[in-house]
């Protein structure tokens, strides 16, 4: 199966608005917060073929990100799609010289934990992920942080 998925998904940056509006509608559909997002937010989308199954999103700071809005469309649970789009997501910002990723979950934790995330205290959080609106008043105050050296 781990072939199949190499050689049928792709993860692709939302780079244009018409792909930007397709990661916004499926975050909507999943009600995830899509308040804040601006052009300084980065967007992706997981493609099976010519259909958008799932969506990601990077805010990325100094030396660290805050990774947003991981979601694979609800028929496609449980095939270890999420699982690749989070590995892709991650050799990105290893590239891109970012060394942690941190993120807020009120339902993913199991999976993140699985993943190498590990949980934190809202006040071991850099400063500039705390003032991010996602943070600060999109996501409840009950949301758990958590934490991935890259």
């Amino acid at each position: 199966m781990q072939t199949e998925l190499l050689n049928t998904l792709q993860l692709i940056v939302a780079a244009d608005e018409a792909q930007r509006q397709q990661a916004i509608a499926l975050l909507r559909q999943h009600n995830l917060p899509v308040a804040d997002i601006d052009e300084d937010k980065i967007l992706y989308l997981l493609q099976y073929g010519n259909q958008t199954i799932g969506t990601a999103g990077l805010e990325i700071f100094e030396d660290c990100a805050l990774l947003r809005s991981v979601s694979i469309v609800k028929e496609q649970h449980g095939k270890g799609y999420g699982k690749f789009m989070n590995n892709a997501v991650e050799q990105y910002v290893k590239r891109a010289g970012i060394n942690c990723l941190y993120l807020l979950t009120t339902t993913a934790k199991d999976f993140f934990s699985k993943q190498g995330y590990c949980v934190i205290a809202r006040e071991e959080t850099p400063e500039s992920v705390k003032q991010t609106a996602e943070f600060t008043s999109l996501c409840p105050a009950s949301a758990v942080v958590m934490k991935k050296e890259i």
